[in-house]
């Protein structure tokens, strides 16, 4: 047994009965733990730890469970998530029909005049490969502003009243790092791109507050639900008007079980004397252990199913656009040299492989011999050339990818690359040496660790057609991945990632080992209970 608790205080909790997988750095295996004050003080057979427990201890019998560390979503949208949960959800449409009888459906159920908005359509799934336009929407629902914005978040599609709310016209200038996409004669189509969504936005009721605390619950009952007891929001401070309040109570209320830690939107801070400012000089690593900040989230580029990423050669599927910057690479490399110098991780979103480029040339200028040290991430990281990756590995910056993107997506990526530049696009095993930490970017994709684990593996997308065999890696590899890997992003290795004496107790349990059930059967394994400072928060 490793240890036992001190001066012989009983646990809190213990757990027994399980087949624990430490992911410690020997790789042990034990069968329980016991629990006190939140963190692991002791680890090892069922029988050692049942004798350290007291009157009062809290008993879990994991029935010879698989046990894991608890899964660290290192770059998903907890607010954008739950807002989705009220919003029509689009993941399904595979017509045009499709996405306008869901509106016209939840039009019936609105009052007229108020807002109806969806979320999740995929033009690359539609059957006619488009997206909806405003006289789609007008027809399905016509007393109604709508908007529906796209499963990569990089762009949507508005009604013509929306548009009018807006104050979207044939005059209205695309905005800078964004496109209003129109048709031969000039008039709005209603999709938006990139920043002229903000323009929609703006027009949008802001969401209450008790509304976003509701929104977050119902995040958090399904990260509980899918083993995950870490989440870091990739975009915080620019969704909701008392947003950083609304996380804030959610989590003393206990509505928002998980860890969480919140990349702050660049463009919601102020520049004080060349810096971000936050307030009071606050950064990184500010909060609780429940609920903190993260780094800074500065966009370089915009989507790759969307045809928006900056690339250094055109799209196979539109050879007549290589995708843009959202901003000129001097603007980036500035704000990027203002994040650092304020003391924040700077977590910069890059998925074409000229705005990777970009990332490193930023890191260069800003960080220099610290960037290892700082830990300035990659978000996405999408579309490499193989001489990015040794430049990323020497630089010790942290990739924060999403292998769901390769089931889910990975169809689209073919269409709009090719073959011959999909192989080093969402690359896993090509990333073995640098710092790699799994994510989803829910709700662009279904979040739940398992599925992405077992698109590392398998490399099979929607459609069973091969991505990149070459490029899978094994399920313990994965799972590393998806637990030490977000912790480790986040400078919180010390105490999360692994079940290690003096770590939280941060768990979730599976009915079956993901090592010994068909790779293609991972994401179905039931959670059959979560817990998070060995508070279990989760049980099936």
């Amino acid at each position: 047994m490793s240890a036992r608790p001190r001066r012989a205080i009983a646990p809190d909790a213990i757990l027994v009965g399980g087949d624990i997988l430490t992911l410690d750095a020997h790789d042990r295996r034990v069968e329980a733990l016991a629990v006190l004050h939140g963190r692991i003080v002791a680890l090892g057979t069922t029988r050692e730890i049942r004798a350290l427990a007291g009157p009062r201890t809290r008993r879990h019998d994991l029935g010879g469970a698989t046990v894991v560390p608890g899964f660290n979503d290192a770059h998903c949208h907890v607010l954008s998530f739950g807002l989705t949960l009220l919003q029509v959800n689009l993941k399904a449409a595979r017509r045009v029909a499709d996405v306008t009888a869901a509106v016209a459906a939840r039009a019936r159920r609105t009052p007229d005049g108020a807002w109806v908005r969806g979320h999740g359509y995929d033009d690359n799934k539609l059957a006619e490969l488009r997206h909806p336009t405003r006289a789609d929407l007008d027809e399905a629902a016509p007393g109604h502003p709508v908007w529906l914005q796209h499963t990569s978040g990089h762009m949507g599609v508005a009604s013509s009243l929306a548009l009018a709310r807006a104050g979207i016209s044939r005059d209205t200038p695309d905005p800078e790092g964004g496109v209003i996409d129109r048709d031969p004669g000039g008039a709005p189509t209603g999709v938006l791109k990139e920043t002229a969504q903000a323009l929609l936005r703006a027009a949008i009721p802001p969401v209450p507050l008790e509304q976003a605390k509701a929104a977050l619950a119902a995040a958090g009952a399904r990260f509980v639900a899918e083993g995950l007891t870490s989440v870091q929001d990739a975009r915080a401070g620019s969704l909701v008007p008392q947003e950083l309040r609304a996380y804030q109570e959610a989590t003393s209320d206990g509505r928002l079980p998980v860890r969480t830690s919140l990349l702050v939107d660049v463009e919601a801070l102020p520049v004080v004397d060349g810096r971000v400012e936050l307030g009071f000089g606050l950064t990184s690593g500010f909060g609780t252990d429940r609920l903190r900040l993260g780094g800074v989230k500065i966009f370089l580029d915009g989507s790759l199913i969307g045809r928006t990423a900056a690339m250094t050669a055109p799209f196979a599927s539109d050879p007549h656009t290589s995708g843009f910057l959202l901003k000129p690479e001097a603007a980036l490399r500035r704000q990027v040299d203002q994040v650092t110098g304020a003391g924040w991780q700077v977590c910069m979103h890059a998925i074409g492989d000229r705005a990777i480029d970009v990332a490193i040339a930023a890191v260069d200028g800003a960080l220099g011999a610290r960037a290892r040290a700082r830990r300035p991430r990659v978000e996405h990281c999408g579309v490499l050339r193989r001489d990015q990756i040794p430049a990323i590995r020497r630089r010790g910056m942290v990739v924060v990818t999403q292998p769901r993107f390769i089931t889910e997506l990975g169809d689209g990526f073919r269409r709009a690359l090719g073959e011959a530049r999909l192989r080093y696009c969402y690359p896993l095993k090509s990333l073995r040496g640098c710092r790699v930490a799994f994510s989803s970017d829910r709700p662009v994709v279904d979040g739940a660790p398992l599925g992405g684990i077992e698109a590392a593996v398998t490399q099979l997308t929607a459609s069973g057609a091969p991505y990149v065999p070459r490029e899978g890696i094994d399920v313990l590899e994965a799972i590393r991945w998806y637990t030490m890997g977000g912790a480790f992003a986040q400078f919180r290795e010390t105490e999360l990632g692994t079940l290690e004496v003096g770590k939280w107790a941060d768990l979730c349990a599976l009915a079956h080992d993901p090592r010994r059930v068909p790779p293609t059967e991972i994401a179905r394994i039931p959670v059959v209970l979560t817990a998070v400072g060995g508070a279990v928060v989760h049980r099936a």
